[in-house]
């Protein structure tokens, strides 16, 4: 006896939709942590290596 496991159409746009929102917050908090990490290399002196220092 196997259990399958069916996914419906409605189940898959939620999951997608969770995945897409995931993506977007995870976005938005690496171009802010971004921003924040060049902002003070650029105040401590780095020059141009401060937009490749938060990588």
């Amino acid at each position: 006896m196997t259990a399958s496991l069916q996914l419906t159409r409605a189940h898959r746009v939620l999951i997608g939709l969770v995945v897409f929102g995931a993506l977007v917050i995870a976005g938005i908090g690496f171009a802010g942590s971004y921003a924040a990490v060049r902002e003070l290399a650029l105040k401590k002196g780095f020059g141009n290596f401060s937009y490749v220092f938060p990588i």
